[in-house]
Order: structure tokens, then C-alpha cells, then sequence
């Protein structure tokens, strides 16, 4: 075990042990260079082949973005261990409010928010399985599963992570529960036979965990209902409603065929069981929900129950909880109808109308408009970009050479030449018109996050987990750096309309503003308390907007830096903002799967565009002001008449 205040890399400080196993241990320590909280995990590992076996879980697992998913910020070696760098949440997680409760939730509300926590890790296990390597957690159970202040639950411990590929496992914070690697009363049969990892085995851990939860009772572990089988004596697994007789039939069907020993019985996704609890929401309609002690902090008897990321108004899930008693804003406020707030706030009617939907059979994670709106550039999950005529809806050329996820694209001023940035650490330019890869650009040390065209079109900034911005020349459709500016993780870059200013969303919630002709940092903004997804200025450059790691939008002054606005109204992380061609108004894509939109002159909520399914990753205006383009993790790019 390491010390308190040994320092590793001459960066984490190591305040304290919170766990350890056979193979290692967990602690909480400061990352001094970006002044926070973090949690090591440390593998003490000797076998090459299974260092590069972390090595490659580890970037797989920087790589997600998910609310209900702590964020992986860094990986190293030092000495005999190798270090996972994980944000830190704080609090009690649900095994020890168990434990506190006597081993038991109030039967009258354990229903509604185990339900309301079901449905957020089921959301986040869609995310994970979905990915372009999908990624299985394997370790889900009460003890990796936090409560936040807000009442949101968040799933902790990725040791037994991997992928369908891998063959590493490492070690849980809470060894003295475990038998090689798993948690009996919550791993599925073919985990503990040690059988290749699959999706549906995370549906059976989390099928325990809610039965757990929501009975008091842990269900009997897979090799006893095995034996049992196999001695033709009844299966010792009860239906959950024959334990807490306030569970719908329904839902307790639902956790039944999660928990099916066969693989080939279970729900055939996340996505698939998500959709059959939402349906049993109807089943309890009725019901009060609980809420909030009086400081608003969740208690063993008294929990936030939120809305799911997103969730329409027509939902079964809002349904069962218009009216209901509900203390804190955070809750249904921003999703209940006006007449049920009581305080209604003037909304302006926008038409919105969905001109059009383009399946792409990829997440869409970067969109662009050329400067003529003609054409839209998508990138995303499946390593290629496709050039899309706005007009019509047709697939124009599809740009391929990134071997990994396109994380940005942009088109140059003159719209000879579109950029894009991806995973591989490459930055790519293609010649629009012929479709031609012209020029690639290692990064070397860090992949592409964000990339922006200067006004002029002379340079090209781009940025990401490197720690610096580089401003490249552009020749003729060659990439000649110029400059890098320290910055530390940068998720988002954009240059003023004037082409002075550039600015950054950086990891640590802050904005740096810097002088381009100067190369001199000349402004940080503050007042995200972690990540800054988007910043864009608008078409005056008197403003700056940006969205992040939290469901506000800022709205900063340009001249002097003063916070003028604050956007209030998802429910979950921003993802992208952009402003239309005359600056009235900004759009915003979230996380709860909305794209909303907002009258700059005074941050009233003019209209929210619900069709999505899955989180909205980017949003843009089309240069007639008329139009505005979102794309979504759910495949679809949609078009939008916002005028």
C-alpha cells in the first residue's frame, strides 16, 4: 500500500487508501497540477502481455462520456504498479445505505427510485455496449453504485471492465466480497465459469443489484440455482413481488428473465430491457414520489427522484409524476407543464419543425455546414465522414482514412477544404470537391478532440488530451505549425469572428481566452465545476457561450469577461452550443437527448426539440439563419426549421 502524501508522476498527491485486493488498491488523492480530487487505481502487474492489456483498457475507457459514468482521465506507470486516474465521487454508496437501513429501503418508496436508478444505468449500459468496441463493465452491484448529492446513482469500479476482446481482469475496491473477480449473489453463471464476456451478462448483475434493492433479499448466486436445476429441485430464485408486495408483476417479470441462467433468455439488450420497465411505469402511476430532506441531500429514506436524461412529456415515466410532490427544482420543474409549476415563465412559440431525418448507421459525434450551406459533414463512431447534400437528404461521398472516431470536422472559410480530427492522433484534410485525402498531420501524443478554421482560413488550431493547442499554417493544403499553446486537456476550441481570439473549453471547467497574433493568454473564464464540451462566440464577437459537465449554458461579455446569462433548463450535460447567423438565437444539444433553443437577448427557452433518443452530441446553424442541423449517438442526423 502507498503512503499518504507520496506523490506519483509529480502530480498525484495520495491522501488516502479506500480499498484494496489481491492485486492492488484504490485511492483517493489530489491531482495538483488540475487542483482536484481523483481516484488511483493501482494494479500492481508484472506480465507484459497483461500491462498491454491495461494499457489498451485504459484508452478504451477515456475515451467514454456517459453522466452516470465517472470520467478516466489518465493512465502511467510508476515503479512495480500500473495507475488508473478516475474522478473521485464522494459519499455512501448504496451497500453501505443499505447497511445503515438495516439491510432494507422503505417499501414505500424503494419502488419509484430504484426504478429512476434503473433507468439511468440501464441508459449507461446502452452506451457502453453500443460503443464501436463495446465495453462491459462486469463488477455491477450495490457496493459500486453511489449516490450524488443530486440523488443521481453512478456506476463506479470499471476493474473487471473489458472489452469483447480482452482477457484482463483486475481487482474490485471491495476484495473481501469477491471470489476470483466477481461478486456471487450478483455475477451470472457464465462469468464465474470464466466464458467470454458478453453484453447480457451486465443485465444479469444489474437485474441482481435492483432485486437486491428493491426487496432487501440478495438473490441466491448462479452456481446454486445451477445445482439446482441440475438436481430437477425448483429454482431457489423468487419472484421479487413475492418478497415486496408493492412491486408491479411486471416488473418483477422483467428482473426475472434478466436473471435467466441462459444467456439466450435474457432481454436481448440494455436498450431492450430499458424499453420493458419503461412500460411498466404505467403499473404505478399513481404512486407519490419521494423527495427531498430539507437541505436537499438524498437519505437512506429520503431520496431525489429525477427524471430520466430527457424524458418527453408524453413519457409514461413524466406521466406517473405530474402533480406529485416534488421539493427540489432539480426534479420535474423544467419538463412539468407550465399550469403544474405554478410559477408559469413566459415561452415564446417557435415552430421547430423536423424538416427531415437522415439515418447514418454510425453516432454522430461532429457535425459541419460548408460556408455555402450546401453541404453537411458528419463524423462519428464508425471511423468515416459523409458528406450529406443539405437540400435534399443525399449521401454525397463518404471520406474515409481515420482507422478510429471522428471527433471533429470543419470546413475552411473558402470551402475548398475540409478538417477533421479523430482518435487515431491524426488530423486529416481532405480537397471537398474530388473527395481526396490530401494531407494527414500526427498529433502524436493525444487525439484530435476539437478542431477550428481561423476566419481567414490562413490557420487551423487544434486541440485535445496533449495539454497544448497547436496553430498550424495552411498552405495549399499543407499543415505547417506555427505555434502550441499550453492549455492543459482541451475539449473545444473556437476562434473570434475577427479572427483575435481564440478560445478553449478545457477539462478543468475553465475557458482560456488567448491572443492569436500574440500568442499570449489574455482571459480565464470560471464557473463550470468540471469539463467545457463547447464554446462558440457569436456573430459579433461581443459574446461567448459554452456548454459543459453540467445542465447550465454560460453566456459570457466578450470586453470585459463578466458572466451575463445563465441558460437553465436540461437535465443532464451539455454536449454543444452554437448561435444562429444573426446572433438572436442559441442552440444548445444535451445529454437528456434534447436540443433546445434559446432567445439570446434575454435566455428565454423558446422551444425544445425532443425527437432524439439518445444523447444530442452537436448541434448547427446552416449559414440562411433558417435552418439548424443536431446529431445524436442514436444514428440520426435531423434537420430543423427554426425561423
Amino acid at each position: 500500500m502507498l503512503a499518504p502524501n507520496t506523490i506519483l508522476q509529480e502530480r498525484y498527491l495520495i491522501l488516502r487508501p479506500v480499498g484494496k485486493g489481491g492485486m492492488g488498491a484504490v485511492y483517493q488523492a489530489t491531482d495538483m497540477r488540475l487542483n482536484c480530487t481523483v481516484a488511483l487505481k493501482e494494479m500492481l502487474l508484472t506480465d507484459s502481455a497483461m500491462r498491454k492489456a491495461f494499457e489498451r483498457e485504459a484508452q478504451l475507457l477515456a475515451r467514454l462520456r456517459h453522466p452516470t459514468l465517472p470520467r478516466v482521465s489518465d493512465h502511467f506507470w510508476e515503479g512495480n504498479g500500473q495507475f488508473l486516474v478516475m474522478e473521485f465521487i464522494p459519499g455512501e454508496d448504496l451497500a453501505e445505505l443499505l447497511m445503515r437501513n438495516g439491510g432494507q429501503f422503505p417499501a414505500e418508496d424503494v419502488l419509484m427510485w430504484g426504478l429512476r436508478w434503473a433507468d439511468q444505468l440501464l441508459d449507461a449500459l446502452d452506451y457502453l455496449h453500443t460503443q464501436s468496441i463495446p465495453v462491459i463493465h462486469q463488477d455491477i452491484k450495490p457496493h459500486n453504485l453511489k449516490l450524488t448529492a443530486r440523488g443521481d446513482i453512478i456506476l463506479l469500479d470499471f476493474g473487471l471492465a473489458r472489452n469483447a476482446s480482452a482477457q484482463i481482469s483486475t481487482i474490485t475496491a471491495y476484495s473481501n466480497m469477491t471470489v476470483g473477480g466477481f461478486t456471487p449473489n450478483y455475477a451470472p453463471l457464465e462469468q464465474i465459469r470464466g466464458a467470454k464476456p458478453d453484453p447480457r451478462s451486465d443485465l444479469y448483475s444489474l437485474a441482481a443489484t435492483l432485486y437486491h434493492i428493491l426487496t432487501g433479499v440478495r438473490p441466491p448466486d448462479a452456481v446454486t440455482r445451477a445445482a439446482a436445476l441440475l438436481n430437477n429441485t425448483p429454482d431457489p430464485l423468487r419472484l421479487a413481488n413475492t418478497l415486496n408486495a408493492q412491486i408491479p408483476t411486471v416488473v418483477a417479470n422483467v428482473l426475472h428473465t434478466a436473471l435467466a441462467l441462459n444467456l439466450d433468455e435474457r432481454p436481448e439488450s440494455a436498450a431492450a430491457m430499458r424499453a420493458a420497465l419503461h412500460a411498466s411505469d404505467i403499473a404505478r402511476s399513481s404512486q407519490r414520489l419521494p423527495t427531498l430532506d430539507k437541505n436537499h441531500h438524498p437519505t437512506a429514506t429520503s431520496i431525489i427522484f429525477r427524471p430520466s436524461n430527457g424524458t418527453h412529456p408524453t413519457d409514461p415515466l413524466l406521466k406517473s409524476a405530474v402533480g406529485a410532490s416534488v421539493t427540489s427544482r432539480a426534479s420535474l420543474l423544467d419538463l412539468v407543464p407550465e399550469s403544474d409549476q405554478g410559477q408559469p415563465r413566459p415561452v415564446m412559440a417557435l415552430t421547430g419543425t423536423l424538416l427531415r431525418t437522415i439515418p447514418t448507421g454510425s453516432q454522430l459525434l461532429s457535425l459541419a455546414f460548408s460556408p455555402d450551406g450546401q453541404l453537411l459533414a458528419a463524423g462519428g463512431e464508425d471511423h468515416t465522414i459523409g458528406l450529406w447534400q443539405f437540400r435534399t437528404g443525399d449521401l454525397l461521398r463518404t471520406l474515409e482514412g481515420h482507422t478510429s472516431r471522428i471527433r471533429s470536422v470543419s470546413f475552411s472559410p473558402d470551402g475548398y477544404f475540409l478538417a477533421a480530427g479523430g482518435e487515431d492522433k491524426t488530423v486529416r484534410l481532405w480537397h471537398v470537391e474530388r473527395g481526396k485525402l490530401i494531407y494527414t498531420q500526427s498529433m502524436f501524443n493525444s487525439h484530435a478532440e476539437c478542431l477550428a478554421f481561423s476566419p481567414d482560413g490562413r490557420l487551423l488550431a487544434s486541440g485535445g488530451w496533449g495539454g497544448v493547442i497547436d496553430l498550424w499554417q495552411v498552405t495549399e493544403g499543407y499543415l505547417h505549425k506555427v505555434a502550441s499553446l499550453p492549455t492543459g486537456f482541451v475539449h473545444s476550441i473556437a476562434f473570434s469572428p475577427d479572427g483575435q481570439t481564440l478560445a478553449a473549453g478545457c477539462y478543468d471547467g475553465t475557458i482560456r481566452l488567448w491572443n492569436v497574433s500574440e500568442r499570449c493568454l489574455v482571459r480565464t473564464l470560471e464557473g463550470y465545476p468540471n469539463f467545457v464540451h463547447s464554446v462558440t462566440f457569436s456573430p459579433d464577437g461581443q459574446r461567448l457561450a459554452a456548454g459543459g459537465g453540467s445542465p447550465t449554458i454560460l453566456i459570457w461579455r466578450m470586453r470585459d469577461g463578466r458572466l451575463l446569462d445563465t441558460l437553465e433548463g436540461h437535465t443532464n450535460f451539455v454536449h454543444s452550443v452554437a448561435f444562429s447567423r444573426d446572433g438572436q438565437l442559441l442552440a444548445s444539444g444535451s445529454e437528456d437527448k434534447t436540443v433546445r433553443l434559446w432567445r439570446v437577448s434575454d435566455g428565454s427557452l423558446l422551444h425544445v426539440l425532443y425527437e432524439h433518443t439518445s444523447g444530442v452530441m452537436t448541434v448547427a446553424f446552416g449559414p440562411d439563419g433558417q435552418t439548424l442541423a443536431s446529431g445524436s449517438r442514436d444514428t440520426k442526423l435531423r434537420l430543423w426549421q427554426v425561423a
